[in-house]
């Protein structure tokens, strides 16, 4: 069986040089695997596409059962069908391979380009649908390859007894509350940072907190306060932030297309300035070179002038 996650990450050069000194096999997707780093960055550079979000991690993990960590012919295998899954999910993308039998079960880490090849724009969704989709293939792929598909055990919530007798009555609990605060807010379209998402939480009575990599929310004037992580996924510290990322981002290219055109306003003005400031190179370095000439041939026709008048005058004598 495979299991797989994903994460963003502001850094894909950080997620290359730890995956690609553990690794025992690697490949590519989109790119040269052994030139990564440098074409995750061309391409990065040639669409110009802003935002704190360089590339995506992901993992694939296979059962100890079904393949040998320290087998080769098991290490290509598992890199194979990494390669068929991730192609599969992002055909427009770049994605870095790398092969860890570092643990005793088999996994292989993926390094996603965030940028479409295609479009130039970033990917955009939310948070669990980009693994729900990943999960998918994972199962489709590693069924058509004849591997036992991972069936994922759901964790209860834990309830207090004075909430499992609201939730028997039909009454939203005070994590409820919560939940349908964070909901209501993440919805509201000019929400698009985290200052604006925690002003707009307190409007609701509910405080949130970012500590490390958690966050936690709190009904304001109580001591109920609960992780993100408890509520569940939609309300990670993660999730939030790259629904807000996202939201960021969107308005930011309508901005840009409502000003005239997102190409004028980003890649094309820069390129557009680039090559109005080759152009004035070209012709300064033309000028130079024409000015250059005309005083090479006026200092050539005074030498030959300033040469017939010597010729002219012998040894200073008149003329012949």
């Amino acid at each position: 069986m495979a299991t797989t996650h994903i994460k963003r990450s502001s850094s894909s050069s950080r997620l290359v040089n730890y995956a690609e000194k553990r690794a025992v096999q690697k490949d590519g997707h989109n790119l040269d695997i052994d030139y990564a780093k440098s074409e995750f960055k061309q391409v990065r550079e040639i669409y110009g596409n802003k935002g704190s979000t360089q590339a995506y991690a992901s993992r694939v993990a296979f059962s100890p059962k079904e393949f040998d960590p320290k087998n080769t012919e098991d290490q290509i295998k598992a890199l194979e069908i990494a390669k068929e899954i991730y192609s599969t999910a992002y055909p427009n993308q770049q994605v870095a391979l790398y092969v860890h039998n570092d643990t005793d079960s088999l996994h292989v880490h993926a390094v996603i380009g965030a940028i479409d090849l295609q479009t130039g724009k970033k990917m955009h969704g939310n948070w669990q649908q980009y693994r729900e989709k990943l999960v998918k293939i994972t199962d489709k792929v590693v069924k058509n390859r004849g591997l036992e598909v991972t069936i994922p055990k759901p964790r209860p919530e834990k309830l207090s007894m004075a909430e499992i007798k609201m939730k028997e009555r039909g009454q939203p609990t005070w994590k409820d509350k919560i939940r349908q605060a964070v909901d209501s807010t993440m919805r509201e379209a000019h929400i698009i940072d985290f200052k604006s998402f925690k002003s707009k939480l307190r409007e609701k009575s509910v405080d949130v907190f970012e500590r490390g990599k958690e966050l936690t929310y709190k009904l304001t004037g109580t001591n109920y306060k609960v992780r993100g992580s408890k509520l569940g996924d939609d309300y990670k510290k993660e999730t939030i932030f790259n629904g807000l990322d996202r939201k960021h981002e969107l308005q930011v290219g309508r901005s840009g297309q409502r000003k005239g055109s997102a190409w004028l306003e980003g890649r094309g003005e820069r390129v557009e300035q680039d090559l109005q400031a080759r152009r004035n190179l070209a012709k300064r370095a033309e000028r130079l070179q024409r000015e250059s000439l005309e005083a090479t041939q006026r200092l050539a026709r005074e030498r030959k002038t300033s040469l017939k008048k010597s010729q002219e005058r012998g040894l200073g004598g008149p003329s012949l």
